[in-house]
């Protein structure tokens, strides 16, 4: 009954209370006018606090407007002859440049938090400066060349190198023969890539070494190639996209993509303080001449590598595939200009060529600076990443043993035989370092090479087992005429079943290929190879180019490359 009349009472206090609070219907309509200014002030108080955000997002955008600005007034030239882009073109640009993708490093370092530029406006000023460098084609057209923004490993530091006055930067290339350059050329990409680094920082000194090699493959260059990179080395570009491919299936799991992972690999595990930059060129027509198919190439599963391993990818084909075959294109190019042949690029192509990978490395310098500015110091400094799992587990071999004497190291590996039947010969050129063709070559019958090799490279764990093999790979000149036969047997220190190789090629070409067969493996395996009498062109020339030893395995099954060279 108390409870009751408790409750009573508070319902009639509530009431009250609620009847004390609650206006006259008339107020209502007098208060409409107040709640309108009330809403007004509300509203102008979150535009007061949403100003700071917008002037911060039109400061973010006036470098990026400034910078494509200054780089439309440098390429004017170019632009006036290929025609300017569309309106929605270059809204598209000055959204590109707005879009800036958070810098990190992968391995788990995780993302950096950016810094403000430097206060003295150097970085500023070179950012101007560099972009406003002319290239070789309209900057529209490179940037269609640009795969993916990707998470750059080591970059901080290359960045740091090449804005600091007096430093020397390093540079190392490898692939096929468009990376060498054509043989009647002047010149070639790497060299105009160069070039052009000189003009962009002047204060700098460069270092190219070209390891790149005709009709091989990525995986001949982790073999035999990486031991001739320098362990200091500040930047890889690798191209091997042509040679990579074969036409053979294109999955992960194909010999030639684990062979370009294997490169990636054993280049870090040597210098891991490097960048990397992948470029893919392209084999424009099939060999009768038609247009070749935009698949046929390795570029697409690279792309995947290279991304994994925080690579930059420049790729021509994306960027001109319609242009080469369309002579009224807006750039003005002209693929008889650009080509000599079906693949390989005159000395304006490799002008063209080089501006793709100096837009790519324009564009991560200046993503670098803006991102760290005044923390770039530290960032340089900082420890290399650890090695990251391998995409496809058949390409972690970069601590695999194996042996290599190739080019101008085959004089400390073989013995030629007595008498002047040998002899030690350059049959390329001096245009380049990857232009020398280095050998033993001879014409007589009989005459013979002993190749001392190191072929015990299997593991206790392949001997346990018994599954792996050791492979001896010769690397020789293949051609066909004038060419002979010749015989490879194992004379002492490891076991082999002799071989018979005609060194005769089935198409009129000359060029370099292996052959491999198994060997026992000893630490001193001597081979010999022996002129044979017999022929198959009425001639016996024979000139040895490289002798290698690795493991057996289904990606180094895949050293070089069946490509038009």
């Amino acid at each position: 009954m108390i409870r009751g009349s408790r409750g009573l009472a508070q319902a009639g206090a509530c009431a009250a209370a609620a009847a004390a609070a609650s206006p006259p219907a008339a107020v209502p309509q007098q208060a409409a006018p107040q709640r309108q200014q009330q809403q007004q002030r509300q509203q102008q108080q979150q535009r007061q606090q949403q100003r700071p955000k917008q002037r911060a997002r039109r400061r973010a955008l006036l470098p990026a407007l400034l910078l494509l600005a200054l780089a439309a007034l440098a390429l004017a030239p170019a632009a006036a002859a290929a025609g300017p882009p569309t309106p929605r073109a270059r809204r598209r640009l000055a959204a590109a440049g707005a879009r800036r993708a958070p810098l990190a490093h992968p391995g788990g370092a995780g993302a950096r938090r950016r810094a403000p530029l430097s206060h003295d406006g150097a970085h500023r000023e070179l950012i101007e400066r560099v972009s406003a460098l002319q290239l070789a084609a309209s900057d529209h057209l490179l940037a269609q060349g640009y795969k993916f923004e990707p998470i750059p490993r080591q970059w901080a530091r290359l960045t740091h190198k090449l804005v600091t006055p007096g430093s020397k930067v390093k540079i190392a290339v490898f692939g096929g023969s468009v990376s060498v350059g054509y043989r009647d050329s002047a010149t070639s990409y790497p060299e105009q890539f160069v070039e052009w680094l000189r003009t962009a920082f002047p204060g700098v000194e460069f270092e190219l070494t070209n390891l790149a090699r005709r009709a091989t493959a990525a995986t001949f260059a982790a073999l035999c190639l990486v031991d001739e990179m320098p362990s200091d080395v500040d930047l890889v570009v690798v191209e091997y996209s042509v040679n990579g491919y074969g036409g053979q299936c294109q999955c992960f799991t194909a010999p030639q993509n684990a062979g370009y992972e294997t490169l990636v690999r054993k280049v870090l595990k040597k210098a891991p303080q490097t960048a990397l930059m992948s470029f893919a060129t392209f084999m424009w027509m099939d060999k009768q001449g038609d247009r070749e198919l935009y698949y046929n190439t390795g570029e697409d599963q690279h792309a995947v590598i290279a991304r994994r391993y925080g690579m930059p990818m420049m790729s021509v084909r994306d960027a001109l595939y319609d242009v080469m075959f369309d002579d009224a294109n807006p750039y003005g190019l002209n693929r008889t200009n650009i080509l000599v042949d079906i693949v390989h690029v005159s000395d304006d192509g490799a002008k063209l060529y080089a501006g793709f990978l100096a837009w790519g490395l324009r564009r991560q310098v200046v993503r670098v600076l803006k991102h760290l500015g005044s923390g770039l110091d530290e960032a340089a400094q900082a420890a290399p990443p650890a090695m990251i799992a391998p995409l496809n587990p058949d390409s972690a071999m970069e601590d695999w043993p194996s042996f290599c004497a190739e080019g101008a190291r085959l004089e400390t590996a073989v013995v030629p035989s007595s008498g002047e039947h040998w002899q030690w010969v350059d049959e390329g050129s001096n245009a380049c370092p990857g232009c020398h063709k280095y050998g033993y070559a001879s014409k007589e019958v009989g005459a013979y090479l002993d190749a001392t090799v190191n072929s015990d490279v299997l593991s206790e764990e392949d001997r346990r087992n018994g599954t792996a093999q050791v492979m001896l790979a010769l690397s020789y000149l293949r051609s066909y005429s004038d060419v002979g036969k010749i015989r490879v047997s194992c004379v002492s220190g490891c076991t082999c079943d002799e071989k018979l190789i005609d060194t005769k090629n089935v198409t009129p070409t000359s060029e370099l290929h292996t052959e491999r067969m198994p060997v026992s493996p000893h630490p001193e395996c001597k081979v010999r190879i022996t002129i044979d009498s017999e022929t198959s062109t009425g001639g016996h020339k024979f000139r040895l180019s490289g002798v290698a030893v690795h493991k057996q395995d289904k990606v180094m099954s895949y050293m070089y490359a069946p490509v038009y060279d």
